[in-house]
């Protein structure tokens, strides 16, 4: 019998992956704690895997941020539980803090100007693109047969995957770090 009751954080992502999917009306919303845990489950972390935990509202939408032992995750997520953005910024590296999705693109050009994009071999020191995008795809939870339009792009100077492709009606763009394969964010554009 007990194998049919659900934990806490599994409520919650259930209920933001069900406002996700079947579109949540603007009279409801998530509380401040279901946004918590559903930055959380999106990093692959938990409450007691990360520090300095903090949890706000701000502008009609949730800004929950925390540290863990690479680097520090900001997650803003509107009341209908959806991801608005999430940047991740290492610490002790000498990469940049991530940019707006915008700016990225403008420097994405100069790499597929070369042929870089969509090559299927393993540039020296980074992951492959499938790898990237296998990466990408876990952790929105799909499968490549689930999604379509499906775009990968190496920036060398960042060190950094982005991944695009398009599930339903909504286009995901996440980036990855090319050397670990860590998803470093992912947002819905």
């Amino acid at each position: 019998m007990n194998k049919y009751l659900m934990t806490g954080s599994a409520a919650a992502c259930l209920l933001a992956v069900s406002c996700l999917f079947s579109g949540c009306s603007k009279d409801e919303g998530v509380s401040l704690e279901n946004a918590t845990e559903v930055a959380l489950d999106d990093s692959n972390n938990t409450q007691d895997s990360v520090s300095n935990l903090e949890s706000t509202e701000k502008d009609g939408k949730y800004v929950v941020s925390f540290d863990v032992d690479n680097g520090t995750y900001t997650y803003t997520i509107e009341k209908s539980g959806i991801i608005e953005n999430c940047d991740y910024n290492k610490t002790g590296s000498q990469t940049q803090p991530q940019s707006d999705p915008q700016s990225e693109k403008q420097t994405e050009p100069k790499d597929t100007e070369s042929g870089e994009e969509h090559s299927q071999t393993n540039t020296e020191g980074f992951i492959s693109e499938q790898e990237a995008l296998d990466a990408a795809l876990s952790n929105a939870g799909l499968a490549e047969s689930d999604v379509t339009a499906i775009q990968t792009t190496l920036n060398k100077k960042q060190k950094e995957y982005t991944v695009e492709f398009v599930y339903g009606d909504a286009t995901n763009q996440v980036t990855v770090d090319a050397q670990t394969g860590e998803v470093l964010s992912s947002i819905f554009i």
